[in-house]
C-alpha cells in the first residue's frame, strides 16, 4: 500500500463512525484524513476506523503538535499525520522528528497495532504540514527545507483569518489567491506537494489553476448534511 499525493483526492471523516468511514474508504479516494481536531473523533472510535479503512491509505489530523498524539495515531495504523498551526520551521522539524523513531526522531518504540497487522513497524509515518497562518507563510521557504516534512496542507479558512479576511475562502479576492499562489509556487519549485481542503466540489477547479496538487472532498458530514437538505427539498415539493 503506498500513499502518494501526486494529483491525489482525498476522503475527509469527521463523524466517529466506523461505518462511514468504510463508505468513504470504498468510494475510490486516493486516502483517507481522519479530523480528530475539529472532527468528533476520539482515541477510541480512531482506532475502530482505521480497522475500518485497512487497505486505504490514512492520515490522521491530530489535535495539535506535540509527539504524543502523533504517536496515538500511528501506534494505531495511521500512514501518518497532518499536523496543524505550524508557524516555524522548529516547529515543523518537532512534528517530523515525531514521526520517526531514532535516531532520525524521537518517536517511542511501541507499536502495537502496527506490530500484529504486519506491517513494517519501523517505518516512519509520513508528516504532512499544515500552513494557515501568516507565520507560516512567512517562514515557509523554511519549512520547506526541513528533513521527514512530505507534504504541505492549506488551511483556507483559518490562513484567510489569519490573514484578516473572512472565514468562508474568498476565492474572488485577488489578494487572497496570491497568497494561494505565493504557497503553491513555493512548493513547486522546492517539488513539495501542496494540498488544500476543499469545502465544496465547486471550489475544485480554482483550487487547481492556483496550483495545488492534491485536494480532498469536504467531509463525509458536510455531504451527508447536504445531501438530507436536498433529498428533503425535493420531497418536500
Amino acid at each position: 500500500m503506498t500513499l502518494s499525493f501526486d494529483g491525489a483526492v482525498a476522503g475527509w471523516c469527521q463523524l466517529p463512525s466506523p461505518a462511514a468511514a468504510e463508505i468513504v474508504g470504498s468510494s475510490g479516494v486516493d486516502v483517507v484524513c481522519l479530523d480528530a481536531q475539529h472532527g468528533l473523533l476520539g482515541d477510541d472510535s480512531l482506532l475502530a476506523m482505521l480497522q475500518a479503512l485497512r487497505g486505504v491509505p490514512t492520515l490522521v489530523r491530530v489535535p495539535h503538535n506535540a509527539p504524543d498524539p502523533i504517536a496515538r495515531a500511528l501506534d494505531r495504523g495511521a500512514d501518518g499525520v497532518i499536523v496543524p498551526l505550524v508557524d516555524s520551521a522548529a516547529e515543523a522539524a518537532a512534528a517530523a522528528a515525531a514521526c520517526a523513531y531514532p535516531p532520525a526522531g524521537v518517536r517511542s518504540f511501541g507499536p502495537t497495532r502496527v506490530g500484529w497487522t504486519g506491517a513494517d513497524v519501523l517505518a516512519r509515518g509520513r508528516c504532512v504540514i499544515m500552513v494557515e497562518t501568516m507565520a507560516a507563510v512567512a517562514d515557509l521557504p523554511a519549512i520547506l527545507q526541513v528533513e521527514g516534512v512530505d507534504a504541505i496542507f492549506v488551511g483556507p479558512s483559518d490562513l484567510s483569518l489569519s490573514s484578516g479576511r473572512a472565514a468562508i475562502p474568498p476565492l474572488d479576492d485577488d489578494g487572497y489567491r496570491d497568497l494561494l499562489r505565493s504557497v503553491t509556487g513555493q512548493c513547486r519549485e522546492a517539488g513539495m506537494p501542496v494540498g488544500v481542503y476543499c469545502g465544496t466540489p465547486d471550489w475544485a477547479p480554482t483550487y487547481r489553476e492556483l496550483g495545488f496538487t492534491w485536494l480532498t472532498l469536504p467531509s463525509e458530514a458536510g455531504l451527508l448534511q447536504n445531501a438530507v437538505g436536498s433529498a428533503l427539498a425535493a420531497l418536500r415539493r
